[in-house]
């Protein structure tokens, strides 16, 4: 059951995100209202702000690629930010199955590390809400407010996870060097 479920929540959270895009791209584009700022988009990126964000940068870094830039855009736009939608609702399945400690921290190698990661990847996402606090007129309203807040949940979700996960590594007791393995 819990292997169908790490299958079942990514896979329809992509079709959430398929549908979403879908719907946007059949918006008409105007110059006075884009549609990157209708709100199924803004949705959809709100709900996947994690996978939002690592999309973002890699639209940030395809700027300079000398050829094909709508293609590269495009296949950004779809199989890459659903690939990275699925990644992240997979990631959540599996986090999920910890009882409140990460699962995948302790395999990173190094515990600490993996969580303190994950704490800076937390602030990421909170530098990108305020980022979409500010984005549409250049100072907050309503309605950048509402599209904000689902990035600064991520954000507290993701830090206080993944920092909660470090205080347990350290308030357990130090593992001895002659001993192999430890929890952290």
């Amino acid at each position: 059951m819990r292997t169908r479920a790490r299958l079942v929540l990514p896979a329809v959270q992509v079709a959430a995100a398929v549908a979403l895009i879908s719907s946007n791209r059949l918006r008409p584009q105007s110059l006075y209202r884009p549609t990157f700022l209708a709100p199924d988009r803004q949705f959809c990126w709100g709900l996947n702000a994690p996978a939002t964000l690592a999309w973002h940068c890699l639209i940030k870094l395809s700027g300079g690629w000398p050829f094909g830039r709508f293609t590269i855009q495009f296949l950004l736009d779809t199989v890459v930010y659903f690939a990275l939608v699925g990644l992240l609702w997979y990631v959540v399945s599996i986090e999920a199955g910890g009882k409140g400690l990460s699962v995948l921290a302790p395999r990173m190698g190094s515990r600490r590390v993996a969580d303190v990661f994950g704490m800076a990847f937390g602030g990421a996402v909170a530098g990108m809400g305020l980022l979409m606090l500010r984005h549409e007129f250049g100072f907050v309203t309503p309605y950048s407010t509402f599209v904000a807040a689902p990035y600064f949940i991520w954000a507290a979700v993701i830090a206080g996870f993944y920092g909660h996960d470090l205080w347990a590594c350290l308030r357990t007791r130090p593992v001895r060097p002659a001993d192999s393995g430890g929890p952290c």
